[in-house]
């Protein structure tokens, strides 16, 4: 059985798209946008080591939402967002309920 890999070491395996940094800083700078989701395991592609589209991101308080499914089903603009995170002692993230709506709540 093939030893699992952690931390450092296991970042040459991943292998994931992400949002490039100078999409963000478009986003960010074009676009009104109040958070970021995406269907992958990270903002960032899977070998990143310096996280820039994390850091861009939110250094602006702009939250980001990973692993989301059926984004596929939304429209391009116009949804309301509601997004609960479960609350993890000293984290920089945790698991996430996330619902979207067309209506105004």
């Amino acid at each position: 059985m093939a030893q699992l890999k952690k931390g450092a070491e296991a970042i040459p395996e991943l292998h994931f798209p992400g949002i490039a940094p100078e999409t963000t800083e478009w986003l960010l700078s074009k676009r009104n946008i109040k958070a970021m989701g995406l269907d992958t395991p990270s903002m960032d592609y899977g070998q990143s080591k310096d996280f820039k589209t994390h850091q861009l991101l939110l250094g602006m308080n702009k939250p980001g939402f990973e692993n989301v499914a059926n984004l596929d089903k939304l429209p391009s603009k116009g949804i309301y967002v509601v997004a609960l995170p479960m609350k993890v002692g000293r984290g920089s993230g945790g698991p996430l309920r996330i619902i979207a709506t067309t209506s105004n709540l």
